[in-house]
């Protein structure tokens, strides 16, 4: 009974010293603000400054109407945006060369490894064989390393199969076969 008490007082105190501890922390705690929602920014992709062109001064419509004989076109205020076109790509030579470099050591290199993913033609993928075959004939042979009682688990087994497909393959039927042709009769059992 004095234990049951004992283990009662025991929790009575661990909730009031939590209930401490939860009213120290939210009267330390700032002043909590409800959420606002975020501000919305825009934002406007241009090209770097430097590939910009510059936008001839814009010219009024009618003076460039009546100029040419033609109606006035559109007009469109200064402010708005125009669009910036990029500059027209200049071949550059040297960088095709490096990239032609690339493509070759990689198709070389991880293309052999993989000719499928690589789309490697026959004549790469008869280089590559010829590459893994350079310098077979001459090396060596070593058989993998297995430790010795693997080694001899495997031997063991190859035995058993070797044991089972000569049994297999013999022309002796097995014991208790009728091979007389009388019948359902068994042969009988050789004495050991």
């Amino acid at each position: 009974m004095e234990r049951s008490l004992r283990n009662l007082a025991a929790a009575a105190l661990a909730v009031v010293l939590h209930l401490i501890g939860l009213v120290v922390l939210l009267s330390l705690a700032p002043d909590l603000t409800p959420l606002r929602e975020a501000p919305i920014f825009e934002v406007v992709l241009a090209p770097p400054l430097a590939t910009r062109r510059p936008t001839p001064p814009a010219q009024p419509a009618v003076a460039r109407g009546e100029a040419s004989g033609q109606a006035p076109g559109p007009r469109t205020s200064p402010a708005s945006p125009t669009a910036i076109a990029p500059p027209p790509a200049v071949p550059d030579v040297e960088a095709q060369a490096q990239a032609a470099r690339l493509r070759s050591a990689l198709r070389q290199t991880f293309g052999c490894s993989q000719p499928d993913f690589a789309r490697l033609n026959e004549t790469e993928r008869a280089a590559c064989l010829a590459r893994f075959a350079n310098g077979a004939e001459a090396a060596p042979y070593r058989p993998p390393l297995t430790a010795s009682d693997k080694q001899q688990t495997l031997e063991r087994a190859a035995a058993r199969k070797r044991a089972d497909r000569a049994y297999r393959e013999s022309t002796t039927p097995p014991l208790g076969t009728d091979t007389t042709g009388g019948g359902p009769a068994m042969n009988p059992l050789p004495d050991l």
